[in-house]
């Protein structure tokens, strides 16, 4: 390399990094100016808090590396925003700006970029160079390098040392290299033939730090390499927008290393893929790893994992996992899993949120872990709070839900009760009634004595309440049962029941009320029906089908 060469490179640098402090104080929020009284031992997180409300933006940072539990004393101040943060957190802090924030970074570490431009055959170029710690010069491995216009990665060996792929070597170049807790370092490139090339501005987002990245994800962790969760860690919340992707699998992509930092319109993963978001559509033959948020249609064979929010369609063949709040429809063919989800909610298996608005189907489990919409399944829903139907062949489970259907409902504000009872028939029955403030499910068995065909039975019913009082409810219910010798006889008894109860104390109630029933009887049998009959028939099935009144009573014990 020429001496004049070397000096432009060296002027450029420089201009580089005087053009970087520039804009580094220059900016908007950073530099409005704050007034604050006295402070006396108050936490770093009240302080920030107070900074911003007065700034009109927020802070955002990780509370694992920002001392915002610290105690600290402040006299009174009038300056910039700037200096404040300077003055309350010190060198070994880094503040960035972006539209509606400032985010607060811990970066004791400095590093330098030395680097030049190689020619390639074609329009390819190829960058090589080291990153430097300052002031020891040992080199720093496991940094990215990237050019943000071109979307382009690297990340430095044991060395320090990398190398990227212009893919227009006639362009100048903005390299910037990251790495957690150290500070942002950038060096600006000269093509060595058109030094006034140009390149194409690229839109970036920033998303506030969580905690749900699928980084925190075993399931994801397990397709994801180490290489790829470094290079997301070390670039952070920015995230650049491009219009397709495809990969055959993570870190085989048109993006390359970069993948993880970009938000795609359309993707194609082949096996799978691992990006930062979607706003469009995104397929895949077996699986789809989002770092944040999706939008609009999420296809897979086999499972998806977002670490943001998702909204609009959600499918999978076995797995849907989101770790942060989700809407629209989600389908899988066996587990959906959310934070929180407003919609229609549909696995094989089971649904499991923290929160639900909407309708939850499952094909063995639902549960929510705090409110819920309405719920159904095969066998067991659980919830906190239901404000619409749980529907559970076995089992509902709740704080509160007034209208669940299953075999037991255990309601914490419902009602549990058994009554033995005895009906026109002389049938005795011990039957469990369960469920919320509104309806209940209803179980029992009996047993018929004399010289009854079929002695035994067993019903289940529903039941709902239409006058709930203190001291006295009516209810209205409606029961099938049927009376059995465990042999072959089998008779059918349908009935509507019109139940008044008396409190009597905490726990018992008398019950009795009149019947309409509706019954199925083998006339071979010879059983007598009793009661007042409106309506009898023989049909050619040899069945006697009879319509006629009773009555019940008997005594509760609440729960």
């Amino acid at each position: 390399m020429t001496f004049r060469k070397k000096l432009l490179r060296s002027c450029v640098s420089v201009l580089t990094l005087v053009f970087l402090c520039f804009h580094a104080y220059g900016q908007h929020n950073l530099m409005k100016i704050v007034t604050l009284t006295e402070v006396k031992k108050q936490p770093v997180q009240h302080v920030l808090e107070m900074v911003a409300d007065r700034g009109d933006f927020y802070f955002a940072y990780n509370s694992n590396t920002i001392p915002a539990d610290s105690l600290v004393s402040i006299s009174a101040f009038k300056g910039s925003v700037f200096s404040l943060l300077d003055k309350l957190l010190g060198n070994d802090y880094e503040f960035k700006e972006v539209p509606g924030y400032i985010v607060l970074r811990n970066a004791p570490g400095k590093f330098y970029i030395t680097a030049e431009i190689e020619s390639a055959k074609g329009k390819q170029a190829v960058i090589k160079g080291y990153v430097n710690e300052l002031p020891s010069l040992k080199p720093v491995a496991r940094a990215s390098v990237y050019e943000r216009n071109q979307l382009i990665s690297a990340m430095t060996n044991d060395h320090g040392y990398f190398e990227l792929k212009l893919k227009n070597k006639d362009v100048s170049v903005l390299l910037k290299a990251s790495k957690e807790n150290y500070r942002d370092t950038a060096l600006y490139l000269l093509p060595e033939i058109n030094i006034a090339g140009k390149g194409n501005d690229q839109r970036y987002d920033y998303y506030p730090d969580n905690d749900n990245g699928v980084e925190h994800s075993r399931f994801a962790r397990f397709f994801i390499s180490s290489r790829q969760l470094m290079q997301g860690i070390n670039l952070g919340n920015f995230f650049a927008s491009r219009p397709y992707q495809i990969s055959l699998t993570p870190g085989l992509s048109t993006h390359g290393m970069y993948n993880s930092q970009i938000i795609d319109h359309f993707s194609l993963n082949l096996i799978g893929g691992y990006t930062a978001g979607i706003k469009g559509l995104e397929m895949a033959g077996v699986f789809n790893i989002n770092r944040k948020d999706v939008s609009f249609i999420q296809i897979a064979g086999v499972f998806n994992v977002v670490g943001g929010n998702t909204s609009g369609i959600q499918m999978a063949g076995v797995y849907n996992n989101v770790r942060s709040n989700g809407s629209g429809l989600q389908i899988a063919g066996l587990v959906n899993k959310t934070t929180n989800f407003k919609g229609l909610q549909m696995a094989g298996l089971a649904n499991n949120n923290e929160s639900m608005k909407g309708l939850q189907i499952a094909g063995l489990v639902n549960r929510t872990k705090g409110k819920a919409g309405s719920q159904l399944s095969g066998a067991v829903n659980i919830a906190e709070k239901v404000k619409g139907f749980q529907i559970g062949m076995l089992l509902n489970v709740a704080d509160s839900s007034d209208y669940p259907l299953g075999l037991i409902n255990l309601i914490k504000n419902g009602e549990k009760s058994f009554t033995l009872s005895t009906d026109e028939s002389l049938l005795h029955h011990l039957d469990f009634r369960s469920g919320g403030r509104v309806l209940y499910s209803i179980i029992g068995i009996g047993f018929k004595p004399g010289h009854s065909p079929a002695k035994y039975a067993y019903q289940v019913g529903l039941g709902g309440k239409l006058i709930d009082r203190r001291s006295f409810t009516l209810n209205l219910e409606f029961v099938t049962r049927s009376l059995i010798d465990f042999k072959k006889r089998n008779d059918e008894f349908n009935s509507v029941r019109l139940l008044n109860t008396i409190r009597l104390s905490r726990h018992f109630r008398l019950m009795a009320g009149p019947t309409f029933n509706f019954s199925t009887t083998s006339a071979e049998d010879g059983m007598e029906i009793k009661g007042w009959k409106f309506k009898e028939r023989l049909n050619n099935r040899n069945e006697i089908k009879t319509l006629y009144g009773g009555f019940t009573g008997g005594l509760q014990f609440v729960l």
